[in-house]
């Protein structure tokens, strides 16, 4: 539900986990991911006035959120894998990977997303944030375990991570076969009947996929608290008016760009 704004006044609306969509008076607007707050870390999400496919717009949009000119964009090669890398090891070209990590208030991470999830993982002890491309086969590959696994490595603790999950498809739209079902046999929650999708199926075989289930549990195998884990609840799909989405929009459509920082 979003909220209209009178003349003045932000429009806002709740997109479930602590994330909010805001369009502010001069009409920038951004998903934020308030849950972070008090994490030592920013999240933030472009929205579908912009094609963060176009390097120009998206450098624009990260001016509009007061991202200067000077700070380093850190990306990766989106690959749907399990790779997850530093990102003081960035030599100009995008590594093949699928998540990215810093402590450096100097680095911004970037990764693009259209109905995968992007997934913030932060440490406030060390720190520390990593920013997740989480689809469903980037889950299954163990994207998440690695990424929580990068920061322990650092010296962190598990039970301290702080996991928020992005606006991603949900379950009303994210329709499967069997063949990617059987992949998240172990994962409670996950495999969902095909009642609950509310798209016109596309095979009599399929079945609905909750992938931020999915991520909540390999979050919680990895070792993070229950309570730490933020699940946003907004479809990629349903949301036209503010997100894009790859099975609606199809290949080659608008991406949206997930941000992590470090705070100073």
């Amino acid at each position: 539900m979003t909220a209209q704004s009178s003349e003045g006044q932000p429009t806002t609306a709740n997109l479930g986990g602590g994330f909010v969509y805001l369009r502010r008076v001069d009409g920038a607007a951004a998903v934020i991911a308030s849950v972070m707050a008090d994490t030592g870390a920013v999240g933030i999400m472009s929205t579908a006035d912009v094609d963060a496919r176009d390097d120009g717009a998206l450098r624009d949009w990260l001016k509009w959120w007061a991202f200067p000119d000077h700070v380093r964009v850190r990306r990766v090669n989106q690959v749907h894998g399990a790779t997850v890398v530093d990102a003081a090891s960035y030599n100009g070209t995008a590594p093949d990977a699928d998540g990215i990590w810093t402590r450096s208030p100097a680095d911004v991470l970037i990764v693009r997303a259209a109905d995968c999830a992007p997934v913030w993982i932060v440490d406030p002890r060390m720190k520390t944030v990593a920013l997740v491309h989480a689809g469903w086969r980037g889950v299954v590959a163990g994207v998440i375990e690695h990424a929580v696994d990068a920061l322990v490595r650092l010296g962190g603790a598990a039970p301290d991570l702080h996991v928020s999950v992005g606006p991603h498809i949900a379950t009303c739209c994210f329709e499967v076969g069997p063949e990617v079902a059987s992949r998240f046999a172990d994962d409670p929650g996950a495999v969902r009947p095909a009642s609950e999708l509310t798209v016109d199926r596309v095979r009599p075989d399929g079945v609905s996929l909750d992938l931020s289930a999915a991520i909540a549990h390999r979050s919680l195998i990895s070792g993070v608290r229950l309570e730490n884990v933020a699940l946003a609840t907004a479809c990629t799909r349903c949301r036209a008016d503010i997100l894009h989405s790859f099975r609606r929009n199809g290949r080659g459509g608008p991406l949206m760009a997930a941000v992590g920082a470090v705070l100073a």
